[in-house]
């Protein structure tokens, strides 16, 4: 069989050109996707910050607040009570994004009785995706604290939908803010610290 192909080749230069100019373009495509896949190997898709607690659990996403971590103020060193929160909304997916405008973070009234209180929330109902949140009190003490969750329900939840959820509690000296981005990508859910809203919770603050 070899010694036939390379008589063929032998008789029909213009052909064996042909073939040979072909088998080197496609090794040069072969080898520059390896060379691109190579380059991607163990590159993290997402920033992940490992002291937000946050999971994905049946379909739902779970944040659960760390008292060493998040809301901030130098200033004050006391619990966050959950009157005067406020809660920011973006999705961001395929290049667009939408940001519903600030409200009041949950049923205030229920969260600030004194009782362990769970309180279902909408953030948005837009046509990239309806989001809403079950805020839990654990505690019972009235504060966002220790233990406190908050459960997403992001329908449909798309891989590399970006969601970005802004915090703000206005009581006290100067107030305090946090901002959480996560995202799922082949399966797995990444969340950081982010910057994306910029000082939307500046007029909160300041006349």
């Amino acid at each position: 069989m070899t010694w036939k192909f390379v008589s063929y080749i032998g008789s029909k230069p213009r052909s064996a050109a042909a073939i040979i100019l072909t088998l080197a373009v496609a090794l040069v495509l072969v080898s520059a996707g390896l060379a691109l896949e190579l380059s991607h190997f163990g590159r993290v898709p997402y920033p992940s910050s490992p002291t937000i607690l946050m999971s994905l659990v049946n379909g739902q996403v779970i944040y659960a607040q760390n008292t060493s971590f998040g809301l901030k103020n130098e200033s004050y060193d006391g619990l966050y009570p959950y009157t005067g929160m406020k809660i920011l909304f973006r999705v961001t997916y395929g290049g667009g994004s939408t940001t519903y405008p600030a409200e009041d973070f949950g049923n205030q009234f229920q969260l600030s009785t004194n009782i362990t209180a769970t309180v279902y929330q909408v953030l948005m109902t837009t046509s990239w995706v309806d989001a809403s949140i079950n805020i839990t009190d654990s505690a019972g003490d009235g504060a966002f604290d220790q233990g406190d969750t908050i459960a997403f329900e992001l329908v449909p939840l798309k891989a590399d939908m970006v969601f970005t959820m802004g915090l703000l509690w206005t009581a006290g000296e100067g107030g305090a803010a946090m901002e959480v981005s996560f995202v799922v990508h082949d399966g797995k859910l990444y969340a950081w610290y982010s910057e994306y809203l910029s000082d939307w919770y500046w007029p909160y603050l300041h006349d």
